[in-house]
């Protein structure tokens, strides 16, 4: 098998692993989230614009800390 073949599975796999971390990380984050502050019937029964951003927030901020780890 050539090298480059070789590099681009090893890259695949690690790209596979961090993303199935990074959503059971998200997944966690929002499940805590949810049973504290009721988070999505703030967001979906309050219509709560503040209590969306914040979640949007922890999702982005979570993917962006993860894909820096795997950058560097």
């Amino acid at each position: 098998m050539p090298d480059e073949l070789v590099r681009f599975f090893q890259a695949l796999g690690s790209t596979i692993l961090w993303s199935v971390v990074s959503i059971i990380i998200v997944a966690v984050v929002f499940e805590v989230l949810e049973k504290r502050y009721r988070l999505l019937d703030e967001i979906f029964k309050e219509n709560s614009v503040a209590a969306a951003v914040l979640a949007g927030s922890f999702v982005i901020g979570i993917f962006y800390t993860v894909a820096q780890i795997v950058i560097h």
